[in-house]
């Protein structure tokens, strides 16, 4: 039987991919900030990026490398160009050690001169991928759903806590949301082979921004009127929230990179699960907690 290594079992698509690899026979390793809170048959080790040896040993008689190393935005001493350092340092460790290959998660529309340092962090990571000596499959989904999801979760929240949900600009925009257990089982399915793999993982449906909050709405039964706004005006209202929240809802970066269009892209599906289907489903429960972003990912052990 071969082992895994997964970063983050206990963050969002770590504890949907370990349950598939296990589910499928596999035995799993992780990586993480807090190894005590990972539970059996899990088999948990710290981060030490600080110690070359040490993480190069985390990966004795590790055959596949799953990577969901990543930071979403800046926040106490963390960064992408930290992240970058980071994720260096996993590569180099498992290449090292000798794993056979590599299944790193990436970003729609990774870009070297990106204007955002998030895409432009991604394509420096995928490239150090390339240059690995491992064989690799490298997936680029972006706006993930199911689970304990953040973004779209999130919006439903907010649509049924406050009167007017504002879209920024005129919300034509394409965002195109992958469910995370097509995620998780195509990177299992692609661990199989050698050759090397690049491939876009949106979702089976592609949406305009301004349709998808509205659907959501419907969906959950919400009385938030959503409206179109100026750019301008609604920064001060992701500001408002972020008070009461005392949470990132959405940063500067990623509402300039979603009116962008670079939360769509275009390639097959990752898998079969439609977000429309997703919400007739959940739409009544949808939304109902709020998913805490600095909770999850800088005050607790979740990666």
């Amino acid at each position: 039987m071969t082992t895994a290594l997964i970063t983050g079992t206990n963050g969002y698509t770590g504890r949907h991919l370990a349950h598939v690899l296990i589910e499928r026979g596999r035995q799993v390793r992780t990586l993480t900030r807090d190894p005590a809170t990972v539970t059996p048959p899990i088999d948990a080790l710290p981060f030490t990026f600080d110690d070359p040896e040490r993480l190069t040993a985390a990966f004795d008689g590790i055959d596949t490398f799953y990577n969901t190393y990543w930071v979403r935005f800046a926040r106490r001493g963390a960064s992408h160009d930290l992240a970058v350092a980071h994720s260096r340092a996993l590569i180099t460790a498992a290449a090292r050690a000798g794993v056979r290959r590599m299944v790193h998660i990436s970003i729609m529309n990774p870009d070297p001169d990106s204007p955002y340092t998030y895409q432009r962090g991604k394509a420096i990571v995928e490239d150090l991928v390339r240059a690995s000596g491992m064989s690799y499959a490298i997936l680029r989904p972006s706006v993930l759903f199911g689970g304990a999801e953040v973004l779209l979760n999130n919006v439903a929240w907010l649509l049924r806590h406050f009167p007017v949900f504002t879209v920024p600009g005129d919300g034509r925009y394409p965002i195109r949301p992958t469910h995370v257990d097509d995620l998780a089982e195509l990177m299992a399915a692609l661990a199989a082979g050698d050759d090397n793999v690049e491939r876009n993982a949106g979702g089976p449906e592609t949406f305009a921004f301004g349709d998808l909050v509205r659907l959501i709405g419907k969906a959950t039964g919400a009385r938030a009127r959503v409206v179109d706004a100026p750019r301008a005006l609604v920064l001060p209202a992701t500001r408002v929230v972020a008070r009461i929240t005392g949470d990132v809802t959405v940063t500067r970066a990623e509402l300039d990179a979603l009116m962008d269009g670079l939360a769509s892209c275009d390639g097959p599906p990752a898998g079969k699960r439609r977000y429309t289907d997703f919400l007739i489903e959940h739409g009544l429960a949808y939304g109902r907690t709020y998913t805490h972003e600095l909770r999850r990912n800088f005050t607790s052990p979740a990666s």
